[in-house]
């Protein structure tokens, strides 16, 4: 009777783990991927630079975007950095920050190229999208 108790246990706690990394994944993904997203900044991000993550030497379609994006940045005045990946550094993360991070992790799985900017992030936008997020979230016009 106690080993069956004890794996009747064990059942109840990987559903509810289960229940609880899909309630987390669902929560991550609920907002509109057609607009910047408030998200946790990777570490070695400064403010006031636009980061596209995006594969090196890809000849896909998304590379090409991304490097369209870049070069269109790039003659906006903005200052841009490539990348091909980001990561998060922190000792004591606030659920506030877990949730940013979440976020960010989500856009990034939307596909390439993702691009962070003053604490905003979005996957494949358009350099128009890129310039009001940069110029709205900087400050500057």
């Amino acid at each position: 009777m106690r080993p069956l108790l004890i794996l009747m246990l064990l059942c109840a706690a990987f559903g509810a783990h289960q229940l609880w990394q899909k309630r987390e994944a669902a929560r991550a993904a609920a907002f509109d991927a057609t607009t910047f997203v408030a998200v946790e900044m990777p570490s070695g991000m400064q403010r006031n630079t636009v980061y596209v993550l995006t594969p090196p030497n890809c000849p896909s379609a998304q590379a090409k975007r991304a490097e369209a994006l870049i070069r269109d940045l790039g003659s906006a005045g903005i200052p841009v950095v490539r990348r091909s990946g980001f990561s998060f550094e922190m000792d004591d993360p606030t659920p506030e920050q877990m949730q940013g991070i979440h976020r960010a992790s989500a856009v990034f799985k939307r596909g390439p190229p993702t691009v962070f900017v003053n604490g905003l992030a979005m996957s494949d936008p358009s350099a128009e999208q890129t310039i009001a997020a940069y110029r709205g979230s900087s400050g500057r016009q």
